[in-house]
């Protein structure tokens, strides 16, 4: 509570026939006997208004507000307004949730209405009339969620395309085979294919064959032998 208004939910028991009632209004609220003596704006909020129809309730009786982030009271009536038995003092007092205020023959409990409450607008049109209060619509949010992941993957798969487009452009080219590059060079040489040298000797010139030499024997010549 940041000095803007608020749900606040007034319940309390009918003292004539013990019914008990329930209210929810946005906060400026001012009590009171007749709608047409309570002020209309507070500031530039609007004000919601709030009748108990009994003699004891002045024309305009009390305001709630909220004043420095906190719930707060202020009497406007001739018997005054009671917060938790006591008095409440002439510039206002502060107002806590699960407070009672007396307003007349009326205890009246206050709590806040969160956001989340599903009769966080549900009023007492017996009870209760309010000065037409603006409502704020909040946005779906999974609506919100699930375009922006529509719109991510539609991103990511562009970049992908992008990307497979510029590998693509800067990959080079590969030449066509020449027909000398398809020729197939042998693993082998065969001996058969070489050429035959050239000795000098022809393929019928006969070989003459070499004699052995007959070793010499010695001479041997005894003491006795004349030359």
């Amino acid at each position: 509570m940041s000095g803007l208004p608020v749900l606040i939910r007034l319940s309390w028991d009918d003292p004539a026939t013990g019914t008990s009632c329930q209210s929810t209004l946005q906060t400026p609220v001012a009590i009171g006997r007749e709608a047409t003596q309570m002020p209309d704006q507070f500031g530039l909020q609007a004000i919601s208004h709030l009748e108990l129809d009994h003699k004891q309730v002045s024309r305009y009786h009390a305001l709630i507000t909220v004043v420095n982030n906190q719930l707060h009271v202020s009497d406007k009536s001739a018997n005054g307004t009671f917060l938790n038995g006591r008095p409440v003092q002439p510039d206002g007092q502060l107002l806590t949730v699960k407070d009672t205020l007396r307003v007349g023959p009326f205890k009246i409990t206050v709590d806040l209405v969160h956001d989340r409450e599903t009769n966080a607008t549900e009023l007492n049109p017996d009870q209760s009339r309010i000065a037409a209060p603006k409502s704020i619509s909040s946005p779906n949010t999974a609506l919100i969620w699930l375009a922006g992941a529509g719109i991510f993957v539609l991103l990511a798969l562009g970049t992908v395309a992008i990307a497979r487009l510029l590998i693509n452009q800067a990959r080079p080219e590969l030449e066509p085979d020449s027909p000398e590059s398809s020729l197939q060079v042998p693993s082998t040489v065969s001996l058969m294919s070489l050429p035959q040298l050239n000795t000098g000797i022809g393929p019928t010139t006969p070989i003459t064959p070499i004699t052995p030499i007959t070793p010499i024997t010695p001479i041997t010549h005894s003491l006795g032998d004349k030359p």
